[in-house]
């Protein structure tokens, strides 16, 4: 299906999709960031529990690409010009966008099991973690290390 052709007749629900792909994690983040100490948080934010719930909504999205015949040809040579022209898709993006949510949320969860289990909170890494991604690991890392070495 063309571009312009989804761009057009489904720009409402296209943005409409996103914006529930964007604030989907919304909850376990402001729970984590807000409220580290509250007692069903610690059994909740599990990445085997969060990760599924989450990729259940990813398969549905791609289910439903599927079944509509909106997704890209894929192309069987991987070079940049075709994966550029595959991300171009709106729905493509979408996948791709809520699959970078879910894996955030994983590495979110992380960093906070592992500050609960080390006895600290970790608020600027885990915002960070929920906006920028991977980045947030530097900052923790390096929380990390200031804190083992003033503990010895």
């Amino acid at each position: 299906m063309p571009i312009w052709f989804i761009e057009l007749f489904g720009a409402g629900d296209l943005d409409a999709t996103f914006m529930a792909i964007t604030l989907m994690t919304a909850p376990f983040w402001i729970a984590m960031i807000g409220f580290p100490s509250a007692p069903y948080l610690r059994q909740v934010a599990q990445p085997w529990l969060v990760v599924p719930l989450f990729t259940v909504i990813l398969l549905v999205l791609t289910w439903k690409s599927y079944h509509t015949a909106s997704l890209p040809e894929i192309k069987s040579i991987a070079n940049y010009e075709s994966v550029r022209n595959f991300v171009n898709h709106p729905i493509s993006f979408l996948i791709l966008f809520c699959n970078l949510q879910i894996i955030n949320l994983f590495m979110g969860v992380m960093i906070y099991q592992k500050a609960m289990r080390s006895g600290f909170r970790a608020p600027v890494e885990l915002s960070l973690c929920w906006f920028l991604g991977a980045i947030a690991l530097i900052p923790f890392g390096i929380r990390l290390i200031v804190r083992r070495q003033t503990a010895v």
